[in-house]
């Protein structure tokens, strides 16, 4: 239980793999693979160990797959007869996957010589004070310098406080897509930093990449400031994983939950404020993938495109945007903008203050289960295209006279 700061120094080492070919060779396929990608040779009746290792490292060394550009293959020992083959990380310090087959008799297998690593190792104790790697209900403090943590991030560790703090301008994890030159391809190593949980803080307006997953384990995560985003797309917090118990707290910065198609998360109480800018400091989107329960924003921007039981919009006000097929058993606006795209049900929407909802941005038609509530006469509702409950609104004014609402020619209004 000791606290640990990322220090980003050790000793790059290029990732080394032994490949050895041994038996009746003849007439078989033989394939090596990256990523689900593959460089094969298929032996001849009369080929030889030498010529098929000297064929398959020539293919490697070749191939235009990119992922096969990050290493160089070479067929040992030098001048031939070849009895073995190695492949070598063009990179130090960045780690490969590489896996062989065939389908006929011959031994054909590869071995991890030497395991890459470098300054952007997790796992090296030697990117850490004091000398070793992070053990259980360590203090992790990301607070100097620029040394990217990338590698080596699937960890099981459990009861970590994790800290990135001002002073800290490097990436934690990789982004889904490895961008290596003018070609890309999408990232098989491990993208996101891995703990069972914990709590993380951040509070850091350099930092544009955080990747973080907690597995289904109580997680809760506190964001007071991040960078810009290095994609305008992606935001610069990811998280998956989480648990009924799991919650995030939101600032100031730009987080997503289950961002991408496919990812799940489980914060079940997330709240948003504000430190310097009522509408712009927080930027929350939370992906279909998210398990919602509560949720609280005060200020900021946040989309929801997943179901949730309560979600308030206080006195800060900002900007809700409800997508896909959203339903929210109660939505309570004191202030800001709702945009009701979605073509799921809403059963209550109580409106107060300068609240404006509306439900123009998806011609979808959607339900909202009970008269909408409206507690002010400055609340604004618009729905020209009468999408909502097959074109007739009601509304409850509770003692209100009157209040802005716009619903199209021809409106079928129920007032309560």
């Amino acid at each position: 239980m000791t606290t640990k700061r990322w220090l980003g120094s050790a000793y790059s080492v290029n990732d080394l793999w032994t490949v050895s070919l041994s038996g009746t060779v003849i007439s078989q396929t033989y394939t090596m693979m990256i990523n689900s990608k593959s460089v094969t040779y298929t032996a001849g009746g009369s080929d030889t160990v030498t010529i098929i290792l000297s064929a398959l490292a020539a293919a490697w060394n070749a191939s235009t797959i990119v992922e096969f550009t990050e290493a160089t293959a070479t067929a040992l020992p030098a001048g031939g007869p070849y009895t073995s083959m190695t492949i070598t990380g063009d990179t130090a310090g960045n780690p490969l996957t590489i896996s062989v087959s065939t389908g006929g008799g011959a031994t054909f297998s590869i071995a991890h010589t030497t395991s890459a690593t470098g300054p952007n190792d997790f796992t090296n104790g030697q990117n850490w004070s004091g000398g070793s790697a992070p053990a259980n209900s360590d203090t992790l403090v990301f607070d100097n310098g620029s040394a990217n943590c990338l590698f080596n991030i699937n960890s099981s560790l459990t009861g970590i406080t994790m800290l990135v703090n001002p002073g800290y301008s490097g990436k934690i994890g990789l982004p889904q897509i490895n961008v290596n030159g003018q070609t890309s391809y999408n990232e098989y190593r491990t993208t996101n930093l891995t703990l069972a949980g914990g709590t993380v803080t951040i509070n850091c307006p350099t930092l544009q990449q955080c990747n973080l997953a907690f597995g289904s384990n109580t997680s809760t995560v506190r964001v007071l400031s991040t960078g810009a985003r290095l994609n305008t797309y992606i935001p610069v917090v990811l998280i998956t994983g989480g648990n009924g118990s799991s919650e995030l707290d939101v600032s100031k910065g730009d987080v997503g939950i289950a961002f991408y198609q496919g990812q799940t998360a489980n914060f079940p109480t997330i709240k948003t404020g504000y430190i310097a800018s009522v509408q712009t400091d927080a930027v929350v989107t939370c992906g279909a993938g998210s398990t919602l329960g509560t949720i609280v924003k005060n200020g900021g921007v946040m989309t929801v495109s997943a179901n949730s039981t309560t979600i308030t919009q206080d006195i800060g006000g900002g900007t809700l945007t409800l997508t896909d097929s959203v339903t929210v058993t109660t939505l309570n606006v004191y202030a800001g903008t709702v945009a009701m795209n979605t073509s799921g049900t809403v059963g209550t929407v109580n409106l107060y203050g300068s609240a404006t909802l509306t439900l123009d941005g998806d011609p979808r038609g959607k339900t909202i289960t009970n008269p909408i509530n409206v507690y002010s006469p400055s609340v604004s509702v618009t729905d020209t295209a009468k999408t909502v409950n097959s074109g007739i609104m009601s509304l409850a004014m509770n003692g209100v006279p009157s209040c802005n609402f716009f619903h199209g020619g021809n409106s079928s209004i129920v007032i309560t």
